[in-house]
């Protein structure tokens, strides 16, 4: 089932399955992209509780090995939409029998979304009700139409940061998606990605302390994406490899995906987060529209 949030500016609309993004429409313009079989079918994945991938789809926890799949639970459930307004609307997800064969903790996830002028805000709230810590890591994954403008494609657009930075990390990951490595990278004028399909062959980009406002743009076009993300330590861009299609993901996460040729312990893997019982997490950022 589908909700509908607005204000005089933008228009929103998301499904309860997987709380996901299903439109961001502002003038007429769709920004959000609408899906593709032959290249990528859904629109902006909630991603709980791990990033990404694990070597062969497993992790341990007290010496028991579980099954999860790429990105985690929450993007296969079916949230529950409470506290509707207008311009704001709740989703809640609740561990029950199922989720507990995949991830043995209690919980409740939320996720928020509200406009305020062209601005759309995502909170994430995660609520420990279980007597023991629980280990998660928490991000987005939302598709933008790269181009937005007829006549344009994805070399006309680039992602600026807001502060020059000379030293960046970029994380590398092998084939089945997984990080092998660290790199430095080098930005133009040290604040500027510019964008290219081919960038994009070995799989996502990853970065680590990078600038915490980043802008997608065209010198060609009025029209740009302000992402603003102060509780991330990582910022991803991603596209399907090798068939060249119009979107681009820009996801910013808590966490990575496993390392190549562990099979990861979810209470030591070094960079998911930990919430003791009867706490609470939350963690905002949003999406910008101009």
């Amino acid at each position: 089932m589908n909700y509908s949030i607005k204000n005089d500016k933008i228009n929103v609309t998301i499904s309860t399955l997987g709380a996901e993004l299903q439109s961001i429409e502002k003038d007429g313009t769709e920004y959000l992209w609408q899906g593709d079989e032959k290249s990528w079918k859904n629109k902006a994945t909630n991603i709980f509780p791990i990033i990404g991938r694990l070597l062969d789809g497993k992790y341990t926890f007290e010496g028991k090995t579980y099954e999860l799949g790429s990105h985690g639970l929450a993007r296969h459930f079916e949230f529950l939409a409470e506290d509707i307004k207008e311009n704001k609307i709740t989703f809640k997800m609740e561990s029950n029998e199922n989720t507990l064969k995949n991830y043995p903790f209690n919980f409740c996830y939320y996720i928020t979304y509200e406009v305020i002028n062209n601005e759309l805000i995502i909170t994430f709230k995660l609520k420990n009700t279980d007597n023991k810590n629980i280990y998660f890591a928490v991000g987005g994954h939302p598709g933008f139409n790269v181009p937005l403008k007829d006549g344009l494609n994805i070399t006309d657009y680039y992602i600026e940061f807001s502060q020059k930075k000379s030293d960046i990390n970029c994380y590398t990951i092998n084939a089945t998606g997984l990080i092998n490595g660290k790199k430095s990278f080098k930005l133009e004028d040290d604040k500027i990605l510019r964008l290219n399909n081919e960038m994009f062959s070995k799989d996502a980009i990853i970065f680590e302390n990078i600038d915490k406002t980043a802008t997608l743009k065209t010198d060609k076009d009025d029209k740009s994406i302000c992402f603003k993300y102060d509780d991330m330590n990582y910022l991803a861009f991603w596209q399907t490899a090798n068939v060249n299609p119009n979107f681009l993901c820009v996801e910013p996460w808590t966490s990575l995906p496993s390392r190549e040729n562990i099979t990861e312990d979810l209470a030591t893997f070094p960079t998911l987060l930990c919430l003791e019982p009867n706490k609470t997490y939350e963690n905002t950022w949003s999406i910008n529209i101009n």
